[in-house]
């Protein structure tokens, strides 16, 4: 499958990234000074939320342009995948406009989209900027595909579960965002940054899954 194809690439790729990172941070294969690894080594945990952010962009954009070519009848959609588009084709449902010139021109445009039977669904993801267990389960069930259960894999008892792993990353990423302190006891080691980076992994590959699942089962009709 095409899709799947080019969902394996970009995950490859991104992987490659990962490696590439640990590489020149923990395996002493470039000679950085405390300081600077101190540094750097905290940074590593952005840059692995910002590989997966990106992700996240790319993954449903391919998806979407796979449902693009398919040339479905609009109503013939899930409700989920057409509340999606028409959200974002029209900012006015959640910023309703007061002129009455601008309501009519609200009025006007819709009458127009649901005249046409066909849609190119709009491609941008909102992962407002933190992708929790609940944002990325969202995002899954916008396009029908089956959310993730946060007792998955490894992520089950005596381990943390899925949502409580996720969680812990995003605390590390905001805290580092927002100026946490290299000195302090949460330093990031190799093994935290390969936790961290297996755990997107895992996501990234399971969500290649669920999308090639939802096209294999055409869960995107209404």
């Amino acid at each position: 499958m095409e899709m799947g194809n080019k969902l394996l690439d970009l995950i490859e790729q991104k992987e490659t990234v990962f490696f590439e990172i640990e590489r020149v941070l923990f395996t002493k294969r470039y000679k950085l000074s405390k300081k600077h690894s101190n540094i750097f080594s905290v940074q590593s945990i952005s840059m692995i939320y910002s590989i997966w952010e990106g992700f996240i962009q790319q993954a449903f954009q391919l998806y979407i342009d796979k449902l693009n070519t398919l040339n479905i009848d609009f109503n013939n959609l899930s409700a989920n995948i057409r509340i999606f588009h028409i959200e974002n084709s029209f900012k006015q449902f959640t910023q309703y406009p007061k002129n009455s010139n601008k309501k009519n021109e609200f009025y006007n445009n819709l009458e127009i989209f649901f005249s046409k039977k066909q849609h190119i669904l709009y491609r941008q993801i909102n992962t407002q900027n933190n992708i929790s267990f609940k944002i990325l389960n969202h995002l899954l069930n916008s396009f029908c595909l089956l959310p993730f259960n946060k007792y998955w894999k490894t992520y089950n008892y005596p381990n943390p579960n899925l949502e409580e792993q996720m969680n812990t990353f995003l605390r590390y990423c905001n805290g580092i965002a927002h100026g946490g302190d290299i000195s302090s006891e949460e330093k990031v080691s190799q093994l935290v940054y390969k936790k961290y980076r297996l755990l997107i992994a895992d996501l990234m590959y399971e969500i290649r899954n669920k999308m090639i699942a939802g096209i294999n089962t055409e869960s995107y009709y209404n």
